[in-house]
């Protein structure tokens, strides 16, 4: 029996493959640092997305453990890249932006891996649009030896500029932006040891021309830590640069601080 297809049907096909021709080249840049116990976990994660076009970059930070030999077995797949001793993670993003052929970049860490396998998809189909520079969506908070185990979910929820003016921006983690902003605005400040990401993001968003969108659905997988009391140099360094980054956005500083230290507090309620 002959299995004639409607016009509807055709129409469909025709649109999923257009759709897949027009889909962003993806790099997803992951630093390594001693992640012998979870990096396995982010390269399949990421060799497993249902869309073709994903390149991955891992720049090892000279790890002291078997993080490299873990990773070389799947090298076919990945680009790895060394980096230096005591850089910050932010350093090594740096350097795979350098080297990342895709259009859109995600970073992720070691410990971390892609919610699904349509994440990428998902963030793909909501760039369609060329007017949007990028695509963000929620966070799982997982058990640390079992990223299937969801312990919470962060709901990021749509950006607005009231939400801004409190300096909310998305984790970078779930954020995936179009390579030439990152290059727009020259990476993540080499400058911050700890707030680079949140610099980086707030440039991003402050900027007139900078339009995100929020897809509703997980798109990573964090691993759950408990919460280290920072020392207290630690602590005023961070502050210090965070409030470096929002008044460089010209957002009120010491508000949005507050708001933001009440969020993080939240986030382990």
């Amino acid at each position: 029996m002959t299995c004639v297809q409607s016009g509807e049907s055709r129409q469909l096909v025709r649109a999923e493959t257009r759709a897949a021709a027009d889909s962003p080249k993806f790099t997803i840049i992951t630093s390594c640092s001693n992640h012998s116990r979870t990096i396995e976990d982010c390269v399949a994660s990421v060799a497993g997305q249902s869309l073709n076009e994903v390149e991955h970059i891992i720049v090892d930070l000279q790890s002291s453990d078997d993080s490299l030999d873990r990773i070389l077995p799947h090298q076919e797949r990945l680009r790895i890249l060394n980096g230096r001793a005591g850089d910050t993670r932010f350093q090594a993003w740096n350097r795979g932006i350098r080297h990342a052929t895709g259009d859109v970049l995600g970073f992720i860490d070691g410990a971390d891996v892609l919610a699904n396998p349509d994440v990428l998809k998902n963030i793909a189909r909501a760039l369609q649009d060329p007017w949007i520079s990028a695509a963000y969506g929620d966070v799982l908070s997982v058990d640390a030896h079992d990223v299937r185990q969801v312990r919470r979910r962060h709901h990021v929820g749509p950006h607005s500029s009231k939400k801004l003016s409190r300096g909310w921006v998305p984790p970078t983690n779930a954020l995936f932006v179009r390579k030439s902003w990152y290059r727009r605005i020259d990476g993540f400040s080499n400058q911050m040891k700890s707030a680079a990401g949140y610099d980086a993001s707030l440039r991003l968003f402050s900027h007139p021309f900078f339009k995100a969108t929020y897809v509703g659905e997980p798109v990573i997988r964090q691993r759950l830590v408990a919460p280290n009391m920072p020392k207290l140099h630690e602590f005023l360094s961070r502050t210090g640069e965070e409030l470096r980054a929002l008044r460089a956005a010209q957002i009120n500083g010491y508000q949005a601080l507050a708001w933001q230290s009440l969020r993080k507090v939240g986030q382990w309620l």
